[in-house]
């Protein structure tokens, strides 16, 4: 096969293992993913294109874009997990051909080549590619943008610096102002980065850039600020902004760490955290005399950007940071053929990244083998292929390694596939056992089905997966956290029902709480143990406060707790 069919192959692949293959199989996750696909299918039915809608009213945690998005792909296509992820799948296709064309421009073919492939098939793209939430599409506009102004500021593009704007525009659309600091606290290092950087940054006319950014992008911020004042301001500006950073006991209990994202991108970004780390080490042992290029002194500093502005919130979540994943991959590929062109001591820490590398997957794949089986997620024995694999890869590339005196391979082939036979393990076997774990959707679809749109449901102490639960149920879903709130609820002249766990039925019908069973299903409902965390299996119980026998007749099965 010629080298232009190879590559093509190469990509299909990729993007059909990482990307699409089982896009809609798996039902939405909590809370994140089946809170917004609520949002938007409510903002559907309601005709309301402006606001988003939990329950009926106005929920303002973000901008309305990614809504119009997921709006538009099930509007096309009906309310389907498929449509729901769609717009994410669609943006991480778009990413992976702005980082291919911006590290070609900026790093040449080869670094550009396989800085797309590396960043395509990182755990990060992995996960965030094929589940509705923001940061995919946002990746996509943000560092879109970038990509386009630093190939406009160094080929003298002027299209390709309006285009930036443009998709900057976007991407403060779909998650509000953090864009606009984020480019803004880039330039600014930029500037003062050192005289190479510097004139890069005067080659852009980023001033009108940015305040025609601002006009574009401020329709929706200001009719929202008119037309609901102080809600929007608490809402939106404070709970969705600042309150990141300052994190009252309000918003969020969560404990602070400052190396969480130490964690997260030696984890999310692997393995090219560890070429990136080793590349970032023989800059440092640089001579003076031996410039970085302004190319990837530009990557670099975008990189620091994204990680030390969400290191300094206070609440933190691991893809907050995956803004920096392309330009972390790109300089992981142009330091891999760096060390294959150069000989010398110059690239001693990207060469022993690559052992790093594989005795990572070589302990991942063995310890992955004995411990996989103890966590008893009830896993078919073919689960055994995936720390297999991990063992292979390892293996495979200390071998090369070792085979060429310790340099790099002549490529990154081996831990790339090894990432992809990874993926389509996780995704033919951990699919379906990721369903057995966690039946809402079975749960509420049989609610369903079984009751009137009217019928209350409320949910004891579940509140993590009250998301998944209201959004196939299809109507709001009440939060009782106490006995004395759960016996009022139940007190009502009707059939209501209740979604509890087993133990917490148990304890309630042995203090005299009138609960009747008419459902289960076995579910995971939490971990044991520390460190290699058990999964601790029990039932997922719907209870009435009718017997069953009273309650009109119904398509479930009854299974007796």
């Amino acid at each position: 096969m010629s080298a232009p069919g190879l590559r093509r192959l190469r990509w299909t692949l990729a993007a059909w293992i990482v990307v699409f293959w089982r896009l809609g199989y798996a039902s939405l996750l909590d809370p994140d993913e089946a809170h917004y696909a609520e949002l938007t299918r409510e903002m559907l039915h309601a005709g309301n294109w402006l606001v988003p809608l939990l329950d009926g009213r106005p929920f303002i945690d973000k901008p309305v874009l990614f809504h119009w998005l997921q709006g538009a792909s099930v509007w096309l296509l009906g309310e389907t997990e498929l449509a729901a992820r769609l717009p994410s799948a669609l943006a991480a296709l778009a990413l992976f051909t702005a980082t291919r064309w911006a590290g070609m421009t900026l790093l040449g073919a080869e670094a550009g080549e396989w800085g797309a492939i590396m960043f395509a098939t990182i755990p990060a793209t992995f996960a965030l590619s094929s589940i509705a939430l923001f940061d995919m599409v946002f990746t996509a506009f943000l560092f879109g943008g970038i990509a386009c102004l630093l190939v406009g500021a160094k080929c003298a593009r002027r299209r390709s610096e309006i285009v930036g704007y443009a998709l900057l525009t976007l991407a403060v659309m779909t998650k509000g102002p953090v864009a606009l600091i984020l480019v803004g606290a880039f330039l600014g290092a930029a500037a003062v980065a050192g005289r190479d950087t510097r004139e890069i940054v005067q080659r852009l006319r980023w001033k009108t850039g940015l305040a025609s950014v601002v006009a574009a992008a401020s329709p929706w911020f200001v009719w929202m600020s008119i037309h609901f004042g102080d809600q929007f301001v608490r809402g939106y500006l404070l709970a969705g902004n600042v309150w990141y950073f300052t994190q009252p006991d309000v918003f969020s209990g969560r404990a602070v760490s400052h190396t969480f994202y130490v964690r997260a991108f030696a984890g999310a970004f692997f393995p090219w955290s560890a070429v990136f780390v080793g590349r970032a080490m023989d800059l440092v042992r640089k001579p003076a005399r031996d410039a970085m290029p302004t190319e990837e002194k530009l990557l670099l500093l975008w990189v620091a950007v994204v990680i030390g502005f969400f290191t300094m919130a206070r609440f933190k979540l691991d893809h907050y940071i995956y803004p920096a994943a392309p330009a972390c991959c790109l300089i992981a590929a142009d330091a891999w053929r760096r060390a294959l062109a150069d000989a010398g001591s110059s690239a001693r820490f990207t060469r022993i990244s690559v052992p790093v590398v594989a005795g990572v997957m070589i302990v991942a794949g063995s310890f992955g083998s004995v411990f996989l089986f103890q966590l008893n997620l009830e896993l078919p024995a073919i689960a055994i292929l995936l720390p297999f694999a991990l063992l292979a890869g390892g293996i495979a590339l200390m071998t090369q390694s070792a085979r060429r005196n310790w340099d790099v391979p002549c490529s990154p082939a081996i831990p790339v596939t090894t990432l992809v036979a990874a993926y389509i393990v996780v995704v033919a076997v951990g699919y379906p056992v990721l369903e057995h774990t966690r039946p809402t959707a079975v749960v509420a679809r049989a609610l369903r089905e079984t009751t009137s749109a009217s019928t209350p449901v409320g949910i004891y102490r579940l509140e993590r997966w009250r998301a998944s639960l209201r959004y196939y149920l299809e109507r709001p879903v009440e939060r009782l956290e106490n006995p004395d709130e759960l016996r009022a609820y139940l007190s009502q002249p009707r059939a209501v029902y209740v979604v509890l766990l087993r133990k917490d039925y148990d304890a309630l019908r042995a203090d005299g709480v009138p609960l009747h069973s008419v459902y289960r299903r076995r579910a995971v409902e939490g971990t044991e143990g520390k460190g290699l965390r058990r999964q601790r299996w029990g039932y997922l119980i719907v209870a009435s406060n009718v017997p069953r026998h009273q309650h009109p007749r119904t398509t479930v099965s009854y299974r007796r707790p």
